[in-house]
């Protein structure tokens, strides 16, 4: 199946994302372009090996992969700094500090879910998530603080699965379908009051059973590489970890690194 390129101009974050499993002459002038005006922080190119030293010519450096990204191929993920300051990690100690700990640390989860209803979302529950993401999120790089979008992503390629308590969501996390045969595990969030019982490894599951039934059987997550239990959490569902993206988009603090992790679902 032919895989076409998709272009994201994604003023929220400064930067440019791009899906271009081929470059052609168009591509490059487009790029090119970008990097001349020099108006946006970060761009950010995921291709496939065999197109890997145009970017490089362009002055484009490696930054991560992502196993199976395209119908199985890998993505090779290329960034460009047209902004100098955006190129600095302000985190690159604690990053490293983060991936050791969650690295050598060999423990299961333990499961406390017996009160907990895994689910995926409906309709007259949008308003309620919107205000969970409120809850746990000072700023995001979505708008999912608003539930219109949240329903707009339902009906595109989403698929949100809460997590229910006494009939109250304590926790959620959606898969974002790419186009390309994978899906990303994204928008992850619990309420404070309810952590510390593993609820975010329920739902991933839950999202990953999900998938498999739609024929989806490539995964990644991206992490907010200095955050230990966000990492752990994915590490112990047996994701692999394959690079960090600098100054990659807002969350929380501005703009942070972020660790990609990768699984195939296929058994």
């Amino acid at each position: 199946m032919e895989m076409k390129n998709q272009w994201d101009e994604d003023t929220r974050n400064d930067r440019l994302v791009a899906y271009l499993p081929v470059i052609n002459k168009q591509s490059l002038e487009r790029l090119e372009k970008c990097i001349n005006k020099g108006n946006v922080g970060k761009m950010i190119i995921y291709t496939i090996s065999e197109e890997e030293s145009k970017l490089k010519k362009l002055g484009f450096t490696h930054e991560a992969d992502m196993s199976g990204f395209f119908q199985g191929q890998s993505a090779k993920i290329y960034s460009f700094f047209p902004k100098e300051t955006r190129k600095l990690s302000r985190t690159e100690k604690k990053n490293r500090e983060v991936l050791q700990i969650v690295e050598n640390n060999q423990s299961a989860p333990k499961a406390q879910w017996s009160n907990i209803t895994f689910k995926s979302v409906e309709q007259s529950e949008v308003k309620k998530l919107a205000e969970l993401y409120k809850r746990v999120f000072e700023v995001y790089p979505t708008d999912i603080f608003n539930p219109e979008y949240i329903k707009k992503a339902i009906n595109t390629d989403y698929i949100f699965v809460l997590a229910l308590e006494n009939g109250s969501i304590i926790g959620a996390a959606s898969a974002m379908k790419t186009g390309y045969g994978s899906a990303e595990i994204t928008d992850c969030a619990v309420d404070p009051d309810a952590r510390g019982k593993n609820i975010l490894h329920g739902i991933i599951l839950e999202l990953e059973k999900q998938l498999i039934n739609e024929g989806i059987f490539q995964v990644f997550s991206i992490t907010r590489a200095i955050s230990v239990g966000m990492n752990m959490t994915i590490k112990r569902l047996s994701y692999t970890f394959e690079g960090t993206l600098i100054n990659n988009c807002i969350i929380s603090t501005g703009y942070e690194d972020m660790n990609i992790w990768t699984k195939s679902l296929q058994k």
